[in-house]
């Protein structure tokens, strides 16, 4: 068996939990992710704390063995909130689960007061099933598996009946997928047969925690540093593929792994998406951006038999699929807007004022996003290499605006509306007209915006038939 010692920073929680248990004669073990990461030499995971112990026997103990808080946060699932030196620590007693046909997260039925055994059965995956026993350090291994698959890097059933499992909670679809691309661990191929099996029910999973494990999935490589023989967030997008998931939360991808590319990408539609995710820097919002722009490309070519107008065909699918998966509206909304620009001056032909007219309406921030996509949607083709030259000519336009100090809003202005309305009576919406013509002027013109230049400007960009008055 391994024995394990608790990193310096959680020794004194670890003597804490110790006295806890030894107060009511029982033994007290860390699991699940904590374990695994220790064993696996990555830092550690949440604290998570298993034992006999019911949930008011380790809140009357808690406070003597020196926690400032313990409470009950979910007495049906048996959970016990403890808090000291700013750790959080989660107790949960051990349990047997049962769950209704469909995939549901919540389970139908819960046993508290099982065995050991019992509790690791309930879990997922075999490797998130070690015990650490707090007294020695020893690792229990209680199904057989868990220590075998952290030694191979692999992801294997708790239990036997990995299709069991599967089905019991649909949210183990996201989680398989989570876990192998954090870890690069790979997949058995029984428990990945029955992940195909069972895609169809992470319908029954909430927005919220689709949301939320699929952050995780598209951020995978910021879990942990390892050596990868190909990029996390790229083998995230083939995984959620291959076991279904994707097609089920995004249907409009259904047949773009069967549709081919131009003479410009190695790679079909498919393959092609998952490279360019690979390719970017670790950013949700880019990330779902590569996700989805070319997700229009299926429909566009069954509609047209060619690829134009797919970007803009994208963009309407990313603004109605990102808020059904519990997306929300802000990131949902940045990365609608990358979709629907990514195809912008794809050729280089754009006059310097159209790009700087284009930097002004998205914002620095944004723009700085599409020049990272253009780079991985380049780098994705497969048939490209750094540097990428309409991305070099974007940033060079950006950093000369940033130097030149343009202003990018109406309020970076030398002038306001007040001063419009007392030089020349201007009124209502005729104001913001002017203010915005004058600041597409100072895209292309910084060093204009001064107040007394811009009220000279002014009337050149008033409405037919406006008067102007004389400047006060």
């Amino acid at each position: 068996m391994a024995k394990l010692t608790l990193p310096p920073a959680h020794r004194r929680v670890g003597e804490a939990l110790q006295a806890l248990f030894a107060a009511k004669g029982a033994q007290g073990y860390l699991v699940g992710g904590y374990v695994r990461n220790l064993l696996l030499g990555l830092p550690p995971a949440d604290l998570d704390i298993a034992s006999a112990l019911l949930p008011e026997e380790v809140v009357q103990a808690a406070a003597a063995a020196g926690f400032p808080e313990a409470r009950i946060v979910n007495a049906r699932l048996g959970t016990v909130l403890l808090q000291m030196d700013g750790e959080k620590i989660e107790h949960t007693t051990f349990r047997r689960e049962s769950y209704a046909a469909g995939g549901g997260h919540t389970p139908a039925r819960v046993e508290i007061g099982a065995t050991l055994l019992e509790d690791a059965l309930r879990r997922d995956f075999a490797v998130n099933a070690l015990y650490m026993r707090l007294t020695d350090g020893e690792v229990l291994d209680p199904t057989g598996r868990g220590l075998a698959d952290i030694a191979a890097r692999r992801l294997r059933s708790a239990r036997a009946c990995a299709a069991e499992m599967i089905r019991d909670d649909a949210l183990r679809l996201l989680r398989l997928v989570r876990f192998a691309c954090q870890l690069d661990f790979q997949i058995e191929s029984v428990l990945f047969r029955a992940a195909r099996e069972y895609a169809g029910q992470i319908h029954a999973i909430s927005r919220e925690r689709i949301a939320a494990e699929m952050q995780k999935i598209l951020l995978s490589d910021t879990a942990y540093a390892l050596p990868r023989r190909i990029p996390a967030a790229q083998r995230a997008v083939i995984l959620l593929e291959c076991v279904g998931v994707l097609r089920e939360l995004i249907p409009e991808f259904a047949g773009y792994r069967e549709i081919g590319q131009c003479k410009y990408h190695k790679y079909n539609v498919f393959l092609h998406t998952a490279h360019t995710v690979g390719e970017t820097p670790p950013d949700l919002v880019l990330r779902y951006a590569a996700l989805l722009h070319d997700v229009g490309k299926p429909c566009v070519w069954r509609e047209t038999g060619c690829m134009r107008g797919h970007d803009l065909c994208g963009a309407d699918i990313a603004a109605r699929r990102l808020p059904e998966m519990g997306v929300n509206r802000k990131t949902t909304e940045q990365v609608v807007r990358l979709v629907r620009e990514h195809m912008y001056d794809l050729t280089g032909q754009a006059r310097e004022s159209r790009i700087r007219r284009k930097i002004q309406s998205m914002g620095y921030a944004a723009f700085d996003r599409l020049i990272l996509l253009r780079e991985a949607d380049f780098l994705g083709s497969g048939k490209e290499s750094r540097p990428v030259a309409t991305a070099e000519r974007f940033r060079a336009v950006r950093d000369a605006m940033q130097r030149e100090n343009a202003p990018m809003q109406v309020g970076d202005l030398d002038i306001t509306g007040c001063d419009l309305m007392a030089a020349y009576a201007l009124r209502g919406a005729e104001i913001g007209r002017v203010l915005h013509a004058l600041l597409d002027f100072c895209a292309l013109h910084p060093a204009q915006n001064k107040k007394q230049h811009l009220l000279r400007l002014a009337p050149r960009f008033f409405a037919p038939g406006q008067a102007e008055g004389g400047t006060r």
